[in-house]
């Protein structure tokens, strides 16, 4: 919660580690150059951010975008209040962006329907339960490793990454059809988030599909037989009631695209982290358990989802300007993960890491020895990521089963890193890679 010692403790935060002391940056003289709104929206911010986010750590840690109407915040303890303090900082936000697309969901609430709707899956996705899927992801991954096993060259994002996540959560709602028609829907519903009328008629057109694909299953749900999740989320009361149909909908479209989306793009950006550094590829191929750590050090450097919204439910003052209530905060995940305050030589994908959490996620943001933080690529509190062990297990399982079945690729001449998609997704576009015998 905002309170007045936390403000007293992140002004002494920018006294003693930030500013004051260092003059030199990672990039620039932090002392001689101005941020300012337009910075966030060119070209080379798209491609390189992290030039910005550090003047924006050391300089503005609560920096006012004119252009975007909203307050940023970059450091690390500062993004983690925001995830955290529910109270100030609410997700209503949603329903600008997902809300519009597939309908109200429970993302966009901080009440105690948040709690009831989020139970009504949530225990299938965790611990033993999660282990029945372990056979779904090791099919779907092998149907599609079974594709482009004859080939010396594939893309990883188009052949691998962008429809593993895709296959498996369809399979896990009960969905039967065309994966790759799937895809595009996943695709042209995240696309229609971004703000654009275009992309947003493209996204409704592509949830009215996905929602006339699923009618025949939620008629037939009632039957008590199935145990797919849309058949689980129709029959599910809260308080004793149904859910409505407009919800019902709305709940799986957002399995359907959160399961899918943000999963392949972590995919993705795990093998370029591992494939562009010479000593991670061999050490990953000398051991696949390495895979584990590789997926969580890539959600700290090169997160899928770079900064998420919230709005102010009331006034407080931080570094000496008031934010207002109804005003909009974006909290940058992105940059507070290379707050060198938390994480040492932050800018490096260190496998070894001494100060990040390598374990399993929690909701806490910690280790459970306090010892080492967490990345926040799955948020924190009641709003952290339901799939989140569900999308580890993608990743690493299959990166396993390609390197056992294939071996480690090499990445193809004139592949490039992580950049910024649409508002706030972070990852490469494309990922063409060689594999020899």
């Amino acid at each position: 919660m905002i309170n007045d010692e936390y403000i007293k403790f992140q002004n002494l935060l920018r006294v003693n580690l930030y500013g004051q002391t260092k003059v030199k940056g990672l990039f620039y003289d932090l002392k001689e150059e101005r941020l300012l709104s337009s910075d966030l929206y060119s070209r080379d911010y798209r491609v390189s951010p992290e030039h910005v986010w550090e003047k924006m750590r050391e300089d503005h840690p609560l920096f006012y975008d004119d252009i975007g109407k909203m307050w940023w915040v970059t450091r690390y303890e500062d993004v983690k209040t925001v995830f955290s303090d529910h109270e100030t900082f609410s997700s209503s936000t949603y329903d600008l962006t997902t809300g519009q697309v597939v309908g109200p969901t429970l993302i966009s609430r901080d009440d105690h329907g948040h709690v009831v709707r989020r139970s009504i899956v949530a225990p299938d996705f965790v611990g033993k339960r999660l282990q029945t899927y372990e056979h779904l992801i090791s099919k779907c991954a092998d149907n599609l490793i079974q594709r482009f096993s004859s080939k010396s060259d594939i893309s990883l994002v188009r052949e691998f990454s962008s429809q593993l996540p895709v296959d498996v959560i369809s399979a896990i709602l009960g969905m039967d059809g065309d994966g790759y028609l799937f895809r595009t829907w996943v695709t042209d519903m995240i696309m229609g988030l971004s703000g654009s009328e275009e992309l947003r008629e493209k996204g409704l057109e592509a949830n009215a599909a996905f929602c006339s694909h699923i009618a025949p299953l939620l008629e037939g749900a009632d039957g008590g037989e199935r145990n797919d999740h849309i058949a689980k989320i129709a029959r599910a009361e809260i308080d004793g009631q149904r859910l409505t149909k407009e919800e019902i909908t709305a709940f799986c479209g957002l399995l359907f695209i959160a399961g899918g989306e943000t999963t392949d793009k972590a995919i993705a950006n795990m093998w370029w982290n591992v494939l562009s550094n010479s000593d991670i590829r061999d050490a990953v191929l000398d051991d696949i358990s390495l895979w584990d750590y590789a997926f969580t050090e890539t959600m700290r450097r090169t997160p899928a989802v770079i900064s998420e919204d919230r709005f102010v439910t009331k006034p407080f003052e931080l570094y000496g300007s008031e934010i207002k209530e109804g005003e909009r905060i974006r909290a940058c995940l992105g940059a507070a993960h290379l707050d060198p305050t938390v994480f040492a030589d932050p800018l490096t994908f260190d496998l070894f890491r001494s100060d990040l959490h390598l374990g399993k996620e929690n909701r806490s943001g910690v280790s459970k020895d306090s010892m080492r933080s967490g990345h926040f690529g799955f948020g924190l509190g009641k709003h952290f990521c339901i799939g989140y062990e569900l999308a580890r297990k993608e990743a690493v399982m299959g990166s396993e089963m390609i390197i056992e079945k294939l071996g480690i690729p090499s990445l193809s001449k004139g592949q490039t890193g992580p950049t910024i998609q649409g508002n706030s997704f972070f990852a490469v576009k494309e990922l063409l890679v060689s594999f020899t015998s």
